[in-house]
């Protein structure tokens, strides 16, 4: 930033030599006595020039000299009599504080000598900060920024994953920062905030995520029984995947997740009578897909066993039978004719209560063929066949007294 030059002449020391320390002869500019004037100097913080009056008899030579640094040349040190002189200067690093120094003039004989203050007032704030963005691999790392300032700062923002060797400063410095490792599925961000009086400035830390990875723990066939349940399937590693299966009845909880996760997938009953598969493929983008493969057991007729005659008469029989069945059945008891293997689509039907049944409305002296039967939604089940006959007899004819002894 440039600003405008201030000087102020604060103080006009004359002399005349010839009286005192700085006695010296007539007051001839050619002859007579040298005299030697000059003014202190002060600078407004942002700039790095300023001018130097001498004001000096023609026979008087003179010489300058200072110490501090930070003024970095004055031109010409030597002369004669009047003359403007240069003075260049650093930039005042502090925006608080102004600095002075001390400038010696005095002319070549030792009888004068003259000391003048330069002062340059303090500066506008400056903070940067480079570089403005850190990147860092997975594994973590170490890198330097540089804090530029003429004035004390402080540092927010920082994240539990990096550290910073300090937390504030004055003036320019070097922080640094010690980033750990990524053992995360995701990039990771943070904002470090320098922060001055008036000023502040950001610098982003970055750090990728680790080489996207997957695989699945689980084995890849399972087997389940017929009966309706959930299977478990296990992810690993850090990449974005999808899911997506081949069969209604296997629905996966999840249609897609990230990095390490176990999610079901629900078989519903298998009621055919044959063994079944679906597949379950994980897909990750640039990655060869992972199939798991889910066999299915079949699913099972009821199961009809112990048929029994308890006992027959002329028009009825009264039987009892067992039925065990893998899913829930929706109807059970005897199909009979009076032909062999009876069905319940071939012959009349009873269904039944409870396992005793009493079969009624049957003709006298006729043999029947009579099986139990038990339907579930795998289908119908049916015991074994058993044979019997009615007791023979004639059926009264209307009006006969039914009683025994007519």
């Amino acid at each position: 930033m440039t600003k405008r030059l201030l000087l102020m002449l604060t103080c006009g020391l004359m002399l005349a030599c010839g009286g005192g320390d700085d006695a010296g002869g007539g007051g001839s500019q050619t002859g007579g006595s040298e005299y030697l004037n000059v003014s202190n100097v002060e600078i407004l913080g942002g700039n790095t020039t300023a001018t130097l009056n001498i004001q000096a008899s023609n026979n008087c030579e003179w010489v300058i000299s200072w110490t501090e640094s930070w003024i970095r040349s004055i031109s010409p040190t030597t002369g004669r009599g009047p003359q403007n002189v240069t003075i260049t200067l650093t930039v005042n690093p502090s925006s608080t504080a102004a600095r002075t120094a001390i400038v010696t003039v005095k002319n070549t004989s030792g009888t004068i000598t003259r000391n003048i203050t330069v002062t340059q007032a303090a500066n506008a704030e400056q903070l940067t900060a480079s570089p403005t963005t850190m990147n860092f691999e997975a594994s973590g790392g170490t890198q330097e920024i540089t804090v530029t300032s003429n004035t004390a700062w402080s540092i927010t923002g920082k994240a539990d994953w990096f550290d910073c060797d300090k937390t504030s400063g004055t003036g320019s410095s070097k922080v640094t920062v010690t980033v750990k490792a990524n053992t995360g599925i995701d990039e990771r961000d943070a904002i470090l905030t320098f922060k001055g009086d008036n000023m502040s400035v950001e610098v982003k830390v970055h750090q990728i995520a680790p080489q996207i990875d997957f695989y699945v723990t689980t084995p890849t066939s399972l087997t389940a029984g017929a009966l309706a349940e959930n299977v478990s399937i296990s992810v690993a590693g850090n990449a974005n995947w999808v899911v997506q299966s081949n069969s209604v009845w296997a629905v996966p909880s999840v249609k897609s997740g990230k990095g390490e996760q176990t999610f079901s997938v629900a078989l519903e009953d298998n009621t055919t009578e044959q063994t079944r598969q679906a597949e379950i493929t994980i897909s990750v983008t640039g990655k060869t897909p992972v199939v798991v493969t889910i066999t299915q057991s079949a699913g099972n007729r009821p199961v009809v066993s112990d048929l029994q005659l308890q006992g027959v008469e002329k028009t009825e029989a009264e039987l009892s039978f067992t039925y065990t069945s893998m899913f829930p059945v929706a109807s059970y008891g005897l199909c009979y004719s009076k032909t062999a293997n009876p069905t319940v689509t071939n012959s009349s039907v009873l269904q039944a209560n409870s396992n005793n049944v009493m079969l009624t409305g049957l003709t006298p002296g006729t043999e029947y063929h009579i099986r139990a039967y038990a339907t579930s939604a795998a289908g119908t089940g049916y015991s074994d066949e058993i044979t019997f006959t009615t007791i023979k007899g004639e059926q009264p004819n209307p009006g006969d007294n039914p009683q025994p002894g007519w």
